[in-house]
């Protein structure tokens, strides 16, 4: 039987923990708040480059751009993204099972996480790059660096196809694995996030016939340079925005992967410190009925000696 004296060195361990636990959930649990915020400018960005997009593309429908191009070397890559730090296991096997159902489908294997990397060295799988100490509020030029380096890959020929797997960010309490197509890049002048939103629909084309209208009126011929606003040419412009556009879309994706490794740790500290105060109520309802054990039993030693003598 534990001592009181021992009772009340775990509790003291305890609420170390406790206050440890805490910490840790209010420091996921802020960057989740700035994490949702970082994501939303990101998309409101993105909308105003698709703008662009769409305009030019009513004058520049090739399909030329490199990032766009299918490539025929049989080598299709698939991108992990994992996080450094842990308390989220659960999230970052998820990820890992999921690729273990898919390994046969691709010869390249790029992780950007720590845990990730050291799963899959445990399965013994080939990575050819691996990015790690990535910050829970990614700076943009790391980011920067990992996406340059896929462009330039997948440019080159050595990529034919490059996938991208993440844990998708659902709600605060539940995050699922997402297997998307990265490059070649899926872009359509009238893509819409929501294909039921028939007003959003509208609204674009809405928006391209008047811009149609305004450059008509104008009385401007087409030149194959490139429309006279943009310099020094359309294509120039569009590739550029384009890449840009791509790019945006990469940095989403690590947000929301960081956005579901804080949110899961957030619900896990949550979780594990109710079991802390639960453990710590337990173990003072203990100390408290053993201290009063011993000192009940010190008494009647003491007045049964008293009495002998």
């Amino acid at each position: 039987m534990k001592t009181y004296i021992a009772h009340k060195n775990q509790i003291k361990g305890f609420n170390n923990v406790s206050e440890t636990v805490n910490m840790v959930e209010k420091i996921a649990a802020s960057s989740v708040h700035f994490l949702k915020q970082e994501v939303f400018n990101l998309n409101v960005y993105a909308a105003e480059v698709e703008k662009i997009l769409t305009r030019l593309s009513l004058f520049y429908q090739k399909k030329d751009n490199p990032l766009l191009q299918k490539k025929y070397t049989k080598r299709k890559t698939l991108v992990i993204l994992t996080g450094d730090k842990g308390l989220v296991g659960g999230l970052w096997h998820g990820i890992v099972n999921a690729f273990l159902k898919n390994t046969k489908q691709y010869q390249a294997i790029i992780v950007i996480g720590a845990k990730g990397e050291n799963y899959l060295k445990e399965e013994n799988m080939p990575i050819i790059k691996s990015f790690t100490h990535i910050f829970d509020i990614s700076q943009k030029k790391e980011i920067r660096y990992i996406t340059n380096y896929i462009f330039d890959e997948f440019k080159k020929g050595v990529f034919s196809r490059v996938d991208i797997l993440y844990p998708q960010f659902i709600s605060l309490a539940k995050q699922t694995p997402n297997l998307t197509l990265f490059l070649p890049f899926e872009f359509t002048p009238l893509e819409i996030t929501n294909y039921d939103d028939k007003n959003a629909i509208d609204n674009k084309r809405h928006e391209q016939r008047k811009f149609l209208t305004e450059f008509k009126l104008t009385k401007r011929k087409k030149s194959s340079e490139g429309l006279p606003i943009f310099e020094p040419s359309k294509q120039k412009v569009f590739d550029k925005l384009l890449q840009k556009y791509i790019g945006v879309f990469f940095h989403k994706i690590i947000m929301e992967t960081k956005l579901s490794e804080l949110s899961a740790r957030a619900v896990a500290m949550e979780h594990a410190a109710v079991k802390t105060r639960e453990l710590i109520k337990k173990l003072t309802l203990d100390y408290t009925k053993e201290r009063r054990r011993i000192i009940t039993q010190r008494q009647i030693e003491s007045f049964t000696a008293h009495k002998i003598i």
